[in-house]
C-alpha cells in the first residue's frame, strides 16, 4: 500500500481527525514532516526490527509532496534471521518502496574470527580489547595507567564514573581476575559489518540527513551520547534525526495498534522482545532467544554458537560467580 503524500491542507485535516490523543505521537508526526521537507537527500536505516518498522511507517505517512529523495538501507551483516530478511522484503512491498540491501563490508563471522567477539556490551568489549592488545594480565593488579591505553586502564580502575566503568557490573572485575578470558574480546564486528558498510553507502548516496530508530529508553553509551532527537550537521558530519528518541514502549505500542503495523515473525510468532544482531552476546537475552529460535531456524542458532559460543560460556561463568558472591555476602550479613 503505497501511501500518497498529503498536501498541507490534507495533513492538517488528518492531524485534527485521525491522530491518537498522544502528545508524543502528534509532535513527531509534525516534526518528521518538517525534517523531510528541510532536506534533499535522506538516508534511513532500516533493520527489520520493531523500531525501524515504526520509523518507516511514520516517514511514509507524513512525507510531503515536496519531500527530498529518501533511500532506505538494510545492512545484511552476514548473520541474519531468515525471518528478518523476509520481513524486509515484505515491508518494501507493503509500502511500495525500495529498501536497498547492502552486504557487510566484513561479515560478522569473519570479523569475529579476525578481531574477537563481544562480551556484555560494546563499550565493555572495547575496553577489554584495549587491555588485551597491550598484554594486560587480568589476574594481576594495575598500579598505574598502561601507556597508550588510558581508556582501558581507567575503565578497569573504575575511574570513568560508575555508569561507564567496570564498577557498574557487580563482581565482573573479581571474576575476570579469577578467570582471565582465554579468547579475544572485541566490539569490532559492529564496526566492520555495520559502520564501515554504512560509511561506504554514505559516500555514494551523499545524504544531508540520516534517520534511524534509536530510542533513549534503550540505554547504553550510544543513547547517552545524545540529549535531543536532532543533531545538526557539523564540519565533518551529516545531520541526524531520531524520531523515536523520546518514545517509550507504551507509545510505540499505541502507534503500532493505531497504524495496524505487523512486526516480523521474530516478534509476532517467536515472541522476541527485540531483535538486534542475531545472537549478539551484548544482549542479556541472547541464549534465551536462541533457545526460542531453535524450533524455527536451527541452522542460524548453530551458526550463532559457532561464532559467539566462547562469549556465552564466559558470561554464564560470570553470572554463576556473581550469584555465588551475592549469596556469600548475604550469609555473612545474617551472621
Amino acid at each position: 500500500m503505497r501511501l500518497p503524500a498529503m498536501t498541507d491542507a490534507e495533513f492538517s485535516d488528518f492531524i485534527d481527525a485521525q491522530v491518537p490523543d498522544n502528545p508524543t505521537i502528534l509532535k513527531y508526526l509534525i516534526t518528521t514532516r518538517n525534517k523531510l521537507r528541510e532536506h534533499q537527500r535522506i538516508a534511513v536505516s532500516y533493520s527489520g526490527g520493531s523500531d525501524s518498522d515504526i520509523v518507516i511507517d511514520l516517514i511514509e505517512l507524513v512525507k510531503p509532496p515536496d519531500c527530498g529523495k529518501i533511500c532506505y538501507i538494510f545492512i545484511d551483516t552476514g548473520l541474519e534471521w531468515d525471518a528478518t530478511k523476509k520481513h524486509v522484503k515484505d515491508t518494501a512491498d507493503e509500502y511500495g518502496v525500495d529498501i536497498e540491501t547492502r552486504k557487510a563490508y566484513r561479515p560478522i563471522p569473519s570479523a569475529c574470527k579476525e578481531y574477537g567477539i563481544p562480551f556484555i556490551s560494546k563499550d565493555c568489549s572495547d575496553k577489554i580489547n584495549r587491555l588485551q592488545t597491550h598484554g594486560f594480565q587480568f589476574d594481576s593488579a594495575m598500579p598505574d595507567i598502561i601507556p597508550g591505553c588510558k581508556g582501558g586502564s581507567t575503565w578497569w580502575r573504575g575511574e570513568r564514573g560508575a555508569r561507564f566503568s567496570i564498577t557498574n557490573m557487580s563482581y565482573l572485575k573479581e571474576y575476570m581476575m579469577s578467570n582471565p578470558p582465554s579468547f579475544v574480546i572485541s566490539s569490532k564486528c559492529c564496526e566492520y559489518s555495520k559502520k564501515k558498510t554504512a560509511a561506504l553507502f554514505d559516500n555514494e548516496f551523499r545524504p544531508d540527513l540520516k534517520i534511524d530508530g534509536q530510542r533513549q529508553a534503550e540505554g547504553g553509551v550510544r543513547a547517552s551520547t545524545y540529549s535531543s532527537c536532532f543533531t545538526p550537521a557539523g564540519t565533518h558530519s551529516v545531520a541526524k534525526y531520531r524520531p523515536l528518541f523520546f518514545w517509550n514502549d507504551a507509545t510505540k505500542q499505541e502507534y503500532k495498534q493505531w497504524r495496524n503495523i505487523r512486526y516480523s515473525d521474530c516478534y509476532e510468532v517467536w515472541g522476541f522482545q527485540r531483535t538486534g544482531c542475531l545472537g549478539c552476546p551484548c544482549s542479556s537475552r541472547a541464549e534465551e532467544d536462541l533457545r526460542i529460535a531453535e524450533q524455527y531456524e536451527p541452522l542460524k542458532v548453530r551458526a550463532a554458537y559457532a561464532v559467539f559460543g566462547q562469549s556465552y560460556e564466559y558470561r554464564r561463568g560470570y553470572l554463576q560467580f556473581k550469584e555465588a558472591r551475592k549469596k556469600k555476602k548475604g550469609n555473612e550479613k545474617e551472621i
